[in-house]
């Protein structure tokens, strides 16, 4: 498998993808007559647009960093136990730490239930799709399509150069053809009605569209002819600067919110292919912070609901509950999350999941 160097562009898309989201979550503990509560609204309301430029960054990486496997057994079990390993351990360790957060052990019926369908990515319920129930640690709903999507790619590869093919054809069949045969064909992920199933239900959600189509992105950046162009499409700063302000301005205004790919997932693709293609091949130095920032962002999406929790369980036990919310403790939580998930990167993204990479491929 080729070595894939990191896109410091996208890193800094991830970063600011997990921010989105994460004060997203937050702001909701701000009061009405809180400093910067207009503020805060207007800036990430639509934060959960964030999920869809992870999902169409997911899709790139995919292409990206399969480019050069092979069709062998070998390099499918490499890919899925690197993912897997990469993933798991640290959304497993911070699920238990969150259910013991919030139930202690006193867990309401069905609490067991879904603790177990979140730890096997597995939906939690039937209904109120594209997030199906949610999960124990709710933004768990999002990893069940990220994992699905990692072992499509994985059967994928067995096809080897084939492999894309398969890809957009059982893409077609789910989200195509089987929606149309059950007569409801949408692309948008929250009208999907109930198939009957709860897993026929999340392969055949229109938000995998995003998925997809950064699916596409990718093919396009690792054909050298294909990249080349982009690449002098987007030197053109105008039409940088054009992309990058739309996809803010709907991001601002609401326009078509939503995490479809004609919605958020439109706005998202834009400032994707903006970013990937007009730093592509040039020695811009992109803010350390941010690339950082994207470095740890995963642990930034697991963290930040704990972190809440944690610091809102201490107030509370000190005797000051009043200090458990406001934009005061929303800046204290942001800032928490953000070292907690340095460590959390640094000992359980990488160290953990280099130690289980190691052993579970050695043992293969």
């Amino acid at each position: 498998m080729l070595l894939t160097p990191k896109i410091e562009s996208i890193q800094v898309l991830r970063g600011i993808a997990a921010l989105l989201v994460t004060i997203y979550h937050l702001k909701d503990i701000t009061r009405n007559d809180d400093p910067f509560k207009a503020e805060l609204d207007f800036l990430f309301n639509s934060g959960a647009a964030g999920v869809s430029l992870f999902f169409l960054i997911s899709g790139f990486i995919m292409v990206y960093t399969t480019r050069g496997s092979s069709s062998r057994k070998a390099a499918t079990w490499y890919f899925l136990v690197r993912r897997l390993v990469r993933i798991w351990p640290v959304y497993a360790i911070i699920t238990l730490a969150y259910y013991y957060l919030v139930h202690r052990f006193q867990a309401p019926p069905g609490a067991i239930n879904m603790l177990l369908r979140s730890l096997a990515f597995y939906p939690a319920a039937a209904v109120d799709p594209p997030f199906y129930g949610y999960a124990t640690l709710s933004i768990g709903w999002s990893l069940n399509y990220e994992i699905y999507f990692y072992a499509l790619v994985g059967i994928c590869m067995l096809f080897g150069r084939a492999r894309w093919y398969v890809f957009f054809a059982w893409s077609m069949l789910t989200l195509i053809a089987l929606p149309a045969y059950l007569g409801f064909f949408t692309l948008q992920p929250h009208l999907v009605p109930d198939y009957g199933h709860d897993y026929v239900n999340l392969i055949t959600n229109p938000v995998i569209w995003n998925f997809v189509a950064g699916v596409v992105v990718g093919l396009v950046y690792c054909q050298p002819g294909l990249q080349h162009f982009m690449i002098q499409l987007f030197s053109r700063k105008w039409l940088f600067a054009a992309c990058i302000s739309l996809g803010t301005w709907q991001y601002l205004s609401g326009f078509f919110g939503g995490l479809g790919i004609l919605q958020w997932g439109a706005g998202s693709l834009l400032v994707l292919c903006a970013c990937l293609f007009h730093y592509a091949g040039k020695n811009t130095r992109l803010p350390g912070a941010l690339v950082w920032v994207g470095d740890v962002s995963f642990s930034i999406y697991l963290l930040h609901l704990p972190v809440l929790v944690t610091f809102t369980l201490i107030f509370q036990k000190l005797g000051y509950p009043i200090y458990s919310s406001g934009t005061a403790f929303l800046l204290l939580t942001t800032a928490v999350t953000l070292i907690a998930a340095h460590f959390s990167h640094e000992y359980l993204e990488v160290k953990l999941s280099a130690y289980l990479k190691k052993h579970l491929i050695a043992r293969s």
